[in-house]
């Protein structure tokens, strides 16, 4: 009988501390998840040197391996895959061999922010995802209208 008892103490000893493990491997991805969306909502929606772009992503002259610091402007984010994720300088950010980041700049329209835009509108929804040993962990989403910045859809003119 305290076979028994001992070894369903044990299961549920192990069980709580695999809640906890997940618990706190979703916080660390909805970190690196918004930590990536903060460095990207901070920047201009329009190239400051180049002006508005048709394409989305980088800009001639701001690829620099696998440096951000170059990067001035939210679409050229757009597609970034980085594994494991890294600061603005490059740098691997420790403890997180296992992880990744991607991201998805969309242009959205201005006066409906569900629909995709296909032209220049200086609007933008911005999706970053955190996964680790390649399961979603978190997303982030947040929008970017001209100079304003926010985690929410806002009213269009």
């Amino acid at each position: 009988l305290l076979g028994v008892l001992f070894t369903a103490a044990l299961t549920s000893v192990a069980a709580s501390r695999t809640r906890a493990t997940s618990e706190m491997a979703r916080l660390q991805g909805q970190s690196l998840a918004n930590d990536l969306l903060a460095e990207i909502l901070s920047l201009p929606a329009c190239d400051p040197e180049n002006g508005a772009s048709s394409t989305l992503g980088l800009e001639s002259g701001e690829s620099d391996g696998v440096q951000r610091s170059k990067w001035d402007d939210v679409d050229d984010y757009h597609n970034l895959s980085e594994s494991p994720p890294r600061n603005r300088e490059g740098i691997n950010i420790t403890g997180y061999t296992s992880w990744s980041r991607s991201t998805l700049v969309e242009r959205i329209r201005s006066s409906n922010w569900t629909l995709i835009n296909s032209t220049y509108d200086q609007a933008y929804r911005v999706t970053v995802r955190v996964y680790r040993n390649n399961n979603l962990l978190a997303t982030a989403i947040g929008y970017k209208n001209g100079d304003q910045r926010t985690s929410s859809p806002l009213q269009g003119p």
